[in-house]
């Protein structure tokens, strides 16, 4: 890439940490559909994959106290790391365009019943029988195409937990499955120089503009927080029906 392509690469990737440091997501869904279009989907998805997890690991620090009311956290853990595999594996294999329309559609479906119920909140049933496919699903999105945030954001924004409780949740899930993605790319020889350089760089760059996002954050009210929830998962909708066609 020339010097402007890593200028709009970079400020990419610090719009997305802005947003990952506010909200708990938002960091892939900002920068890899930009990399993608200059160096290919699968060397995007594979650069992000360590800065991602480290966002997370950052934003569960800064949220530890909240970290044991962090809701059906070993489900999705578990299933999500099973998941996040089975997304690696097929990640050179996979037909990305379905994949990608599926979310779509999910997503879509999700923020059409938010804005038309008096009560956007799951019901019992709904909250016993949906968290495991949920969490499979959004393991195999993290592993195929590096965004699985918007799916685990929607699910606990349906739940009306707090603005730390959803952030902890949410990147306590991200993290596990984030390096169990890691481990399996890199077992499935996937790291070459290039984009080894390419996550420092973008690492680095994570580093920096997070922390001024967790500042943000911290000063916006609930019903704010939430509308800006609903913001970022339906920019990732219309990103990923970008993506499909």
């Amino acid at each position: 890439m020339n010097g402007f392509e890593l200028l709009v690469v970079g400020l990419a990737v610090v719009l997305g940490a802005l947003v990952k440091g506010v909200t708990g997501l938002g960091l892939p869904l900002t920068a890899v559909p930009v990399i993608a279009f200059f160096v290919g989907v699968e060397d995007a998805v594979v650069i992000m994959a360590a800065p991602t997890a480290m966002s997370n690991a950052m934003l569960v620090r800064e949220h530890r106290r909240e970290l044991r009311f962090a809701e059906h956290l070993p489900l999705f853990a578990g299933l999500g790391a099973v998941g996040a595999v089975a997304g690696a594996w097929a990640l050179p294999r996979i037909n990305e365009r379905i994949l990608l329309l599926a979310l779509s559609l999910l997503l879509g479906a999700f923020l059409a019943w938010r804005f038309s119920s008096a009560s956007p909140r799951w019901s019992p049933t709904v909250q016993r029988w949906g968290r495991a496919p949920v969490a499979l699903t959004c393991g195999v999105a993290q592993g195929a195409i590096g965004i699985s945030g918007p799916l685990v954001a929607a699910w606990f924004q349906g739940l009306g937990v707090s603005r730390q409780r959803f952030v902890v949740s949410n990147t306590s899930i991200f993290l596990l499955t984030g390096l169990t993605q890691i481990a399996t790319l890199s077992v499935t020889g996937q790291w070459s120089t290039q984009r080894l350089w390419g996550a420092a760089l973008a690492a680095a760059v994570v580093a920096t503009a997070l922390p001024f996002g967790i500042v943000i954050g911290r000063r916006l009210d609930p019903a704010r927080f939430e509308a800006l929830v609903s913001a970022v998962i339906a920019v990732c909708t219309v990103s990923l029906l970008v993506r499909a066609f």
